[in-house]
């Protein structure tokens, strides 16, 4: 079966960045999104729903510098569920959200265009 899975969403973000390094070195940026869907999400009526995002290697790099919590951003990428076991042996899962491209939506952001193009 090939591979079919790429979403585009546009949220804010909702935690603070944070750079961390994979066990065999691979840079990581991630964060919550919160992004809105016409359907509700809970029994109060709510639109809103949360995913961590990751962003690898180079697009972290270049990133990490600019996001911050409350940040409009436009992404695109990849949905995948990692599964893992507790420490009490109770399987767990999360879905996450790989990124792969990114544009700052929000008017608010101030941009010097050369800084950003050189990163």
């Amino acid at each position: 079966m090939e591979k079919l899975n790429i979403a585009q969403l546009k949220g804010k973000i909702v935690s603070e960045p944070e750079m961390t390094e994979t066990p065999n070195g691979k840079k990581l940026l991630k964060f919550r999104l919160m992004y809105y869907t016409p359907q509700t999400t809970d029994k109060d009526g709510s639109h809103a729903n949360f995913i961590e995002v990751l962003l690898w290697e180079k697009l972290a790099e270049k990133y990490v510098r600019y996001l911050s919590k409350d940040l409009e951003i436009l992404i695109a990428g990849t949905f995948y569920q990692s599964r893992w076991e507790d420490q009490n042996g109770k399987k767990a899962s999360q879905f996450r959200f790989s990124c792969e491209t990114l544009a700052i939506t929000d008017i608010h952001f101030s941009t010097d265009e050369a800084r950003l193009s050189a990163a």
